[in-house]
């Protein structure tokens, strides 16, 4: 455990102690800020539905979505390419840990700053509170389902910077990967067997992640998300393993 949590720091650092990750959380939290400010906006608009409520709007809409398939290859394509550019990668290989502590420090590192990330949108609805009351139940299923849905694309990401040395192609194989899993459960508007349809609304990352927006915690979508994310790793894990996948 005390190796895990080593090279998880190690990880860490590395993302913080650059100024360009200061630059892009700035940018991510003026970014929110103005979408917040615009969804306000909108809400105030008496043409709106009533039923819709700032939670449902901020969690779940194009520009969550858009946030979320730009950020994580972005907090992704350093992790493993950096290694291989710098001929580093079999250096760690050969240190006495193991692969999997490896690719766990790496994810653990980058999806740890994506939850912080997204946790300091929390002031929003802080300041939203001093002026409405405000039911923080989907509020805070809303964070869990973002940092599930977060590590499912983290994941997807860490295993697309093992398959290159290079950090832009990292980065748009990562996204690439991504909006390939964000956008299948669109196929359903195609599907018209029912046996089909349901496969295809069960796989759909989108579909799972409505329910975090309405405030409840359901077990089947956290177990989905939590699947596809050992998924990713351990292809990863397999990837850095084989000397034939290290280019």
């Amino acid at each position: 455990m005390s190796t895990l949590l080593a090279l998880t720091a190690r990880e860490w650092k590395a993302f913080w102690y650059s100024p360009i990750a200061y630059g892009v959380g700035a940018c991510f939290l003026f970014a929110q800020g103005w979408i917040f400010y615009l969804l306000m906006l909108v809400l105030n608009d008496p043409r709106v539905d009533p039923t819709l409520n700032m939670t449902q709007l901020f969690f779940g809409t194009f520009f969550y979505w858009l946030f979320i398939l730009v950020m994580c290859p972005l907090l992704t394509m350093r992790t493993f390419s950096e290694e291989k550019r710098l001929g580093t990668l079999e250096v760690l290989l050969a240190a006495p840990v193991t692969d999997g502590q490896v690719v766990l420090s790496k994810f653990l590192g980058a999806w740890a700053s994506f939850c912080v990330l997204w946790a300091s949108t929390a002031v929003y609805f802080l300041i939203l509170r001093h002026y409405t009351a405000l039911d923080w139940g989907p509020i805070f299923t809303g964070y869990v389902g973002t940092w599930l849905v977060g590590g499912v694309f983290v994941a997807v990401g860490v295993f697309a910077s093992s398959l290159t040395r290079h950090q832009a192609i990292a980065f748009f194989l990562g996204l690439v990967l991504m909006v390939f899993l964000f956008s299948v459960g669109f196929l359903n508007s195609f599907v018209r067997d029912p046996g089909w349809s349901a496969v295809v609304q069960y796989v759909s990352i989108v579909d799972h992640f409505r329910d975090f927006a309405r405030g409840i915690l359901d077990s089947r979508p956290v177990i989905f998300y939590l699947s596809l994310a050992l998924a990713a790793l351990f292809l990863t894990a397999r990837a850095i393993a084989d000397p034939r996948w290290r280019v």
